[in-house]
């Protein structure tokens, strides 16, 4: 370095020293936001061969005092000699953490910026800075569109039109501020560069968990397809909890057993005889919800399309298993339900009103008939003066022997 290299340094050095030293009323923090980047500015305007004055710095640009005046000003912040206070004991201990942040990065930043292979990676990240300028604001429209529920879910991209736009102007912002082209500012400055701390990090945790948040989606669409469809009745387009029916005369029917056209049951609790997995229902006034239960069969197996399903109170399930519905003590706890309406109108079935004969129903082979073991009948024993089995009515009897 030259010796009018030197001196120019120093000179710069000198005159933004003197106007730090007219802002320390202002508080550390506005001082360096005012002065961020000041010796190289100052630098750079000695530097210009096309400079108004071709002087000094304050030919260039006044006394320290009024070039410090001129920040002020710019900041929209009190004249130099106003005691006011800048920040409340509030405002400090909010921005403490933030302040000790950049203390850490500029400490850091010095030390890699004395290293022989840091300057390098330094150039090829400010080339790189459109990059980030887009990524800042994919990251702001993923969280405003997740805020606003607008994408619920994680995206790469947008899922609607109001979404791209948003996020083109996202971009569009991000690209202009970091040009310097939109400038609001020292106070909205500060603000925006809090925002994009908290951005680089959104970014980060998103390009981090987005890849296995789609697999996660894909697998479960996959998943979703493969399922079968679960048992369950609809109405209106809404599940049916249970069921209620009536007989032609419009009576109640207790535990009517409901099949398809197949003979297969017929049930509204796909997750029956699994607690944890089964529907909660909250009856008016009830203390806790309650779970439907089965009906015992003759065999000992648990049916789930014998209606109206009764209840039982979630606390009577052991540790979320199922319930031996055959125990007497859990019969008597079980809830009946509360029927639409005490009776229903009667009907006139189509064999009453055509006159017909009663069909009878011949059940499948597969049909789940489920039947007692029926008792054992002795045949009576034959009188003495009966004829045998397999004699005609009308044959003599035979000769009884001497």
């Amino acid at each position: 370095m030259s010796i009018v290299d030197d001196a120019i340094a120093q000179d710069v050095r000198t005159y933004a020293a003197q106007v730090r030293a007219a802002l320390a009323d202002l508080g550390q923090e506005n001082v360096d936001d005012l002065t961020d980047g000041l010796e190289v500015n100052l630098a750079d305007a000695l530097a210009d061969d096309g400079r108004a004055h071709g002087g000094s710095l304050v030919d260039e640009f006044g006394t320290p005092e009024a070039y410090a005046a001129e920040l002020r000003s710019a900041a929209g912040l009190a004249a130099a000699g106003r005691k006011e206070r800048t920040e409340s004991v509030f405002r400090a201990a909010l921005l403490a953490p933030w302040r000790e942040a950049n203390d850490v990065v500029r400490t850091a930043l010095a030390r890699l910026r004395g290293t022989r292979w840091f300057p390098g990676v330094e150039d090829l990240l400010v080339a790189l800075r459109p990059a980030w300028w887009v990524l800042r604001g994919w990251a702001l429209a993923h969280l405003v569109l997740n805020m606003v529920g607008a994408e619920p879910y994680p995206f790469w991209v947008p899922s609607s039109s109001g979404g791209w736009v948003l996020m083109i102007l996202a971009v569009v912002a991000s690209a202009q501020w970091g040009r310097g082209e939109w400038r609001a500012g020292p106070r909205w400055d500060r603000v925006l560069q809090v925002l994009s701390r908290v951005l680089a990090l959104a970014a980060l945790i998103l390009v981090l968990t987005l890849p296995g948040a789609h697999r996660n989606d894909v697998a479960m669409a996959e998943a979703w397809v493969d399922t079968p469809a679960e048992d369950g009745v609809f109405v209106a387009g809404e599940p049916a909890s249970n069921l209620f029916v009536y007989d032609a005369d419009g009576n109640p029917v207790e535990g009517a057993q409901v099949f398809d056209q197949q003979g297969r049951p017929v049930t509204t609790e796909p997750h029956g005889g699994t607690p944890w997995l089964q529907q909660e229902h909250w009856p008016d006034g009830a203390d806790e919800p309650l779970l439907h239960v089965g009906v015992p069969g003759l065999n000992g197996e648990t049916r789930w399309n014998v209606f109206p399903l009764h209840s039982l109170s979630r606390g009577e399930f052991p540790d979320g298993a199922p319930l031996d519905v055959t125990d007497e003590r859990v019969r008597k706890q079980v809830l009946a339900p509360s029927w639409p309406f005490a009776a229903a109108a009667a009907v006139l079935p189509w064999q009453k009103a055509t006159g017909g004969p009663q069909p009878t129903p011949t059940p499948s082979a597969t049909a789940p008939v489920e039947e007692a073991p029926a008792p054992v009948e002795e045949a009576p024993a034959p009188a003495d003066d009966a004829p045998a089995p397999d004699a005609p009515a009308d044959a003599e009897p035979a000769p009884t022997t001497p």
